[in-house]
């Protein structure tokens, strides 16, 4: 694997100086350019086209926070690491997927280690077999989690979580309902206020009072549907298969 590309966002020379050194102990990874303020950040990431960004959130005029939406927006592809003096954005960071979110004074081993997990997106993102699945990409705690959508039964809404069902495990995340349902692909329909449904892994549906079930091959797991979705997931099921 060639070596993977970094640039570094950070309006202190000092943190900046600090980090690529943190950087030079390393084998694998090289810094390809180093920016001072947000706009910087996303004129480097646009010209270089780097694997991972090390950025600080505190810079002035646009803050690391917006420079890294633009940047993902222009580069999905990109890990980005948030290096910085206070704890207060780290939801922010990894609702934006974030790899990792450290509080100066850095550490090197824990840089070391955010840059090791990058590393491991990036080989799980070029792995051809994975760009011909697609993905639902979840966050979970301080990780994200891929999971190929074919795997995919159902999503739920459980008080303040959401809770993705395959046929084996379920995973929990804090990410809305309503977000995971605009990255899904077609097959998938909002079947119920609390309920996305994977329609190509639906084998029989019941009624159960005012409600119905949709029921699943080799699972014994449920997901509900309502009365006013009721047509449109058979319309749906009839044209999928």
């Amino acid at each position: 694997m060639e070596p993977l590309k970094i640039v570094i966002a950070d309006d202190h020379d000092s943190s900046r100086t600090l980090l690529r050194h943190f950087v030079s102990l390393l084998p694998h990874y090289c810094i390809v350019g180093e920016a001072a303020t947000g706009e910087e950040l996303v004129q480097l990431v646009l010209k270089e086209k780097p694997d991972i960004a090390l950025v600080d959130i505190n810079m002035p005029n646009l803050d690391g926070m917006e420079a890294v939406k633009s940047c993902k927006e222009l580069l999905p592809s990109l890990q980005v690491i948030f290096t910085t003096g206070c704890d207060e954005f780290a939801v922010e960071a990894f609702k934006i997927a974030a790899v990792d979110y450290i509080v100066k004074p850095i550490e090197p081993t824990r840089l070391f280690n955010a840059l090791e997990k990058a590393r491991k997106f990036i080989q799980l993102y070029d792995q051809p077999e994975k760009r011909k699945s697609k993905r639902l990409d979840i966050k979970l705690q301080n990780s994200i989690l891929f999971i190929p959508m074919e795997d995919i039964l159902f999503i739920e809404k459980e008080s303040r979580k959401t809770v993705i069902h395959t046929q084996a495990e379920k995973y929990e995340t804090n990410e809305p309902l309503n977000e995971l349902e605009t990255r899904l692909d077609h097959y998938f329909l909002k079947t119920h206020r609390s309920y996305i449904v994977n329609l190509k892994k639906v084998i029989k549906i019941e009624a159960v009072g005012e409600t119905y079930w949709a029921r699943f091959s080799n699972s014994d797991k449920v997901a509900y549907i309502s009365k006013l979705k009721i047509n449109d997931v058979q319309k749906k099921i009839i044209h999928l298969h």
